[in-house]
Parts: C-alpha cells; structure tokens; sequence
C-alpha cells in the first residue's frame, strides 16, 4: 500500500476478491442474474466462482451449491440476484457465513416507494447488526479489472470489448449513466482499474469507497459522479488523504439548480446553497470538479499521464495558424499563459521554420510541415528546451500520409521531458489518434478541450495544501456563552445586532463604535458622544434584515435629525430600542456562517451589502480556515482588484479581511451545534483594516 493507511478489511476484499458467491445465478448468461458469471468466465477471473442455486447443480458449465452453507473455505464477496424481499435474509445468511461484504442489486427499496423504504431500513439494520459491509442496493456493481473480477449485470462490456486496465477507479452514484462512462472511457484508451456503483447507500457510500481506493497502489487517479453527498466530512478526510498521496480526484457533480431550496432568513443560506458548498469544498481541499462527461475523460486522459505542471505557461506549436489563435484563446480562457518567446528564442525557432511561418507563441509551423515532416522533430527540441515551457501542445491534422514521422517527432519529444505534452489531431482516419494513445500520449480532437484538461493539470498540479488553521489564543469564552445562555433562557432564536456583534467580538473581530439607547432623546446623546455623522437604526429582536423595512437611517448629522430618525424607526417597532452608531466607510463585504447539512460549518464571503444577493459575487469554504485559506478565498471573488486599490482609490487591507474570516470560521466551528446561521453585512474593509458594521445570528 501507499503511505501508511490501509483500506477497511471488508472493503479491501471486495476491491480484490479471490472468491465470489452469486446468489440466484442463473443458467442463461443474457438474463441479469447470469450475466455476472458470464463476463466472468469471458475474461478470465481466476478466483473461485460459486453459483448459490438450490435447484441446479452447474450454472453455465460451474458446479452450484444449494445454500451458502454448503460452500467450504472462506467467501470475500457476495453477489445477491435475488428479488427485494429475499435480500434482507440473504444478507444475514452471508454475514452468518462470515463474508464480509455483499453487492445487492435488486431495485425495490428506497427509490420506490414508503414499503420499499422500510425494507432498506431493515437492511440497514441487519448491516448495523452483523457488520456486513453492503454496495446498494439498486445498483450495478462492480468491477476489478485487475482481477477479471466483475460482480455486476452491466451491458458495457458486450459485443467485442477489450478491457484496457489502467490507474483510473471510478465511482458512481448512477449505475447505468457510470457504464456509460466507463465505456466511453475504454474506446478513448483510458485505463480503468476498478468501478464501482454505490446505488442507494444503505451501507457504503461514494467517500468511504474512494477512501478505499486512494491506497491501492494501482490506483493513481480518483473519479467520481456525484449526484448528492452524504457524508461531506468523510469526503474531505479523502481529498486530504488524496492530496497527501499526489492522487487526483476528480469529480462530477450535478442538481447545481437551487430550485426546491429551503427559503432563508439570511443573506448567507441564499449565497450558500448545495452546489456553492461543494464548489467550495473542491476549491479549498484540491478536487478537480468538472462538469460533464467529456471534460471528466478528458482530465482523466491527462492526470493518468502522471504529469504534472510546474507553472501556467503554454508552449503551442500548430500545423495550423487559425488553430494555434484558438488554442491560445482557449487557455487564456482556462487561465494558462500563451506569452510571446524572447527574441533570442525566436531567433533559434526561427531557423527551423520557413520564411512565413511564426516563431512567437504559439509557433505557427505553416503547412510546409507536411513536405518536411522533420521541422517537427527539430522544433519540438526547442520548445523542450525553453525555460518557459511548463506545457507543450502540438496541434496537428489529417496528415495520414506523413503521421508515423509526425508522431515519431512527438513521442521523442514525449520521452525527452517530463513536462506535459499534449497532441490535438483533428480530421483524418482516427489511426494516428490511436497510434498516440497507444504511445501513452494525452490526445485530444479538438483545441478547447485540451485546453480544459491542461488547464485542470495545472490548477491541481499548483494547488496549495488544505488548511492546517491554528484555533486563535484570545477568544472570549466566557462571553459567548453568557450571550448564548441569555438568548436561550429567554427562549430566542435570534440575537439582536447589539448582541450578534458581541459574540463576534469575542472572537477578536473589530466591530464598529455602536452604543444602544432606549428612546430618541438617549440616541441623541449617544449621537453626541460618539461625534456626528451616525446611523441610527432598529434594534429589533424580530426584525433580521433592517433595511428591508426602513429600519436605518445613514449619515444622520443633526441633534433634529437624529430625533426624527429615531422617531421614525419607533414606529416600525415600538417595542424595540435603538442602535446608533459612527458612520464608516470602506469596501462593504459580506462574510457568515451557515450550518451545512453535509459539510458541517461553512463561511461565505462576497461584495455587496445590501446588493448581495444581485451581485452573486461570493465564495464558500469550509470552517475553520487559517488565513492562507481565508486569503485564497478573498482572491477568487470576481472583483478582487479591488483589494489592490481602484481608480485611485488606496489598497485594501487584505490581511485584516483574511484575519476576520479566518476568526468568523472559528466562531462557526466552535458553535457548530449553537449557531444556525451568522450575516456581518457589511464588513466594511479600508487601507488601515477590517470592521463589522452589521452583524445578525441565528441560533439552532
């Protein structure tokens, strides 16, 4: 194994097992119930295969046994064939036998309907009880590649299928959708090494199999499809695992609609829906997230090179001009750098091409090269040796006639380096596309696309390692809970602002001078302490967003104006009191915290103030962060120019932001049970530091 972890006992047999018991085999190798047997015995599986079939004595050609009990020696994996209502007892016969884990694929339990779903609860009980380890039900199963070990009833592989194995394991909550890319996978050259459909999850889930899969040592690259998460953190302690390992995991994750999503009380749960979380999570723990089928084979073709980048620029030769502009277009897009050469490597390319072609970036090496197929060879030595070169593309097209020099060309180059290099052949018969794939070289049909998958290695290959935060020394404990119990004794649910930036406080993040007054005369005096121009607004216990109702009035100067103010929001609320306090400026941010149902605590961080939710500029992380993090998370906004000054405008101070998203993310990781939701809208940010201007909590 890799590192010093190894998979679960019960997982590991099932990820190579030497025996399998198929349960309700049957004798034709078309119907579901024999198809596993027979892609068995077509490719080859070595271990033992042992039909459990009480009215036959060989199922297609092997000798079959009545019961479970009848089979000597140890069992690692049991295949259940059976009808929904037999699979409860089928399961606890396995675990009596002492098999460690079983595939169940019988449809009927959960997805179906109430009585289905009690029939899971008790699987899930039975598994809770014995410790069988169970895949499903309602799925497909599995298969080791490795092994020709291949419990399940898919139609991938028929017809004339070659198995290609290679250091890809692959995932999937959707069974049939997952063959589908397991099969595209294979015709475009991919290796797999395992697949694995988790169907309802009753027991084994997508993280704990990935968990799994991370230590083998054929597996180099992870790939999951993802329709929900259900066991967020366990995912995370994967991705950590995976980083530690240099072992890609990629993900597809679809249901980004928000539709369906619960109404909020806060800015945050509508900035931090399902899909924002996990976009953070990819973001802030290395999985590479892309967003369809094609870009996820096409990472895969890429990170199973084993390649990695050591920056963003992009070396682009082409056979084509036009071609080698979309080329540079598309990683520009995908944030890679296509930067003219020095002159004096210019010179040096220069030599090589003819008096029309192009020696800049990307080298257009013209049509001649189809007349003089060794410019490539020659050409390619250069970019090899350009200090600038993190990755190489080479575009090529039709060209049959002259491929074996022009893929000559490429895999010396390919062998010479251990850059990324990548081929993009369009047009032709197909066989150099092939050819090069056989080679073990990334080939692409099309620019954009290799761009994408270049522009995922290099993301990856830079990535920071997840946050290793330090809980801050100076937080006031005691404070949070005499505010949390005062609020809980008086049966509340949401603090007022006077209370919400307390708390807040008691973590160390700055907040703004704001005192509260019982009435409109209190307000004028505190008006006069704190110095003129001042908010005066509500301060209301059940009221959350005050500007929603009128309920603050900005730059208030006057002891008339502060009176009328006052005065006016009473009446909104005659009940409430009255914040006031000193008018600040700065670059409003909005940073909180909400309770994700599968990640756990997460912060949110965006522009906007009031405008929030239109602006829909924000980023999500998971709690806690240290301030590398919190920093990384700032940057990603879409309007992070700012914090370098703007239209004359001075620096922001970004380490003072970071700092208090970074103390905000501990708050929401120590009162992960206490606290529901927490806005500070805004965070108002200056060149001299970061202040909370605003503050709303939720309680649980």
């Amino acid at each position: 194994m890799d590192g010093n972890t190894a998979p679960h006992p019960a997982i590991h047999r099932m990820l190579h097992p030497r025996s399998i018991a198929v349960l309700g085999a049957s004798n034709n190798p078309v119907k579901l119930s024999g198809r596993a047997i027979a892609l068995m015995k077509r490719f080859g599986y070595a271990g033992r295969l042992l039909p459990i079939k009480p009215v036959r004595a060989r199922v297609q050609g092997i000798p079959a046994h009545p019961q479970l009990a009848d089979v000597d020696g140890e069992i690692d994996l049991a295949m259940i064939m059976l009808p929904a209502d037999q699979v409860v007892d089928a399961v606890r016969d396995c675990a009596d036998r002492g098999i460690p884990a079983a595939i169940v694929g019988a449809a009927g339990f959960a997805e179906l309907d109430e009585q289905g779903a009690r029939l899971q609860q008790r699987l899930s009980e039975v598994v809770s009880e014995t410790g069988i380890r169970v895949l499903g039900p309602n799925c497909l199963g599995m298969f080791s590649l490795r092994d020709k070990a291949m419990p399940t009833f898919t139609s991938a592989m028929d017809g004339n299928f070659q198995l290609r194995e290679g250091p890809l394991a692959f995932v999937s909550q959707s069974g049939a959708f997952g063959t589908f890319i397991f099969s595209a996978a294979q015709h475009a050259g991919i290796g797999i090494s395992h697949f694995l459909n988790t169907g309802n999850e009753v027991d084994l889930s997508v993280a704990e199999l990935l968990g799994g899969l991370v230590e083998l040592d054929e597996v180099r690259v992870l790939m999951a499809y993802l329709e929900g998460v259900h066991d967020g953190r366990e995912l995370l302690t994967v991705a950590r695992r995976a980083h530690e390992l240099d072992k890609p995991l990629l993900a597809v994750k679809v249901g980004s609609s928000e539709a369906g999503a619960r109404a909020a009380a806060s800015h945050t749960a509508s900035l931090a829906g399902e899909d924002a979380v996990f976009d953070g999570v990819a973001r802030q723990f290395g999985v590479v997230r892309v967003d369809g089928m094609e870009p996820l084979l096409d990472a895969g073709l890429i990170f199973a090179d084993g390649r990695r980048a050591r920056g963003r620029r992009l070396t682009t030769l082409s056979l084509s001009g036009g071609a080698g502009v979309l080329m540079a277009d598309a990683a520009a897009r995908r944030g890679l750098d296509v930067l003219p050469w020095e002159p004096e490597w210019q010179r040096r390319m220069a030599e090589v091409l003819p008096a029309f072609g192009s020696p800049r970036n990307p080298v257009d090496l013209t049509a001649n090269l189809i007349s003089d197929p060794a410019m490539l060879r020659r050409a390619l030595e250069i970019a090899v040796e350009h200090p600038g070169s993190d990755m190489i593309a080479v575009l090529l097209g039709n060209s049959d006639h002259v491929a074996d020099e022009l893929i000559g060309a490429v895999e010396h180059a390919y062998r010479s380096t251990d850059r990324p290099l990548v081929v993009v052949w369009t047009g032709g018969s197909g066989r150099p596309r092939e050819w090069l794939r056989e080679l073990g070289i990334p080939c692409f049909t099309d620019p954009g696309r290799a761009a994408a998958a270049l522009g995922s290695l290099a993301g990856y290959s830079l990535r920071p390692a997840p946050p290793s935060p330090q809980r801050p020394n100076d937080i006031d404990s005691r404070a949070v809970r005499a505010i949390l119990c005062e609020a809980r004794d008086h049966g509340r649910r949401q603090l007022d602002e006077h209370e919400s930036s307390r708390l807040i406080a008691a973590y160390g993040v700055p907040c703004a001078g704001a005192f509260p007054a019982k009435d409109p005369q209190s307000a004028v005096a505190v008006a006069h302490d704190l110095g003129t121009p001042v908010a005066v607004k509500l301060l209301s216990r059940a009221i959350g967003h005050k500007s929603d109702i009128g309920g603050v009035r900005l730059n208030v100067s006057t002891d008339t104006e502060v009176l009328e103010a006052a005065e006016d929001l009473l009446r909104l609320d005659p009940d409430a009191k009255l914040l006031v306090q000193r008018m600040t400026a700065g670059t409003e941010l909005i940073v909180g915290i909400k309770r994700d149902a599968t990640f756990g605590p997460v912060v949110v961080v965006g522009f906007g103030g009031v405008l929030v939710e239109v602006l829909a500029d924000s980023r999500v992380g998971v709690a806690p962060l240290d301030t590398a993090s919190a920093t990384r998370l700032l940057l990603s906004l879409r309007g992070s120019r700012v914090f370098a000054g703007v239209r004359g405008e001075p620096a922001r101070d970004l380490d003072a932001a970071a700092d208090a998203l970074s103390r905000l993310s501990w708050l929401a990781h120590d009162l992960a049970d206490d606290l529901a939701e927490l806005d500070v809208n805004p965070l108002l940010l200056d060149e001299n530091g970061a202040v909370a201007v605003d503050c709303l909590a939720i309680l649980t």
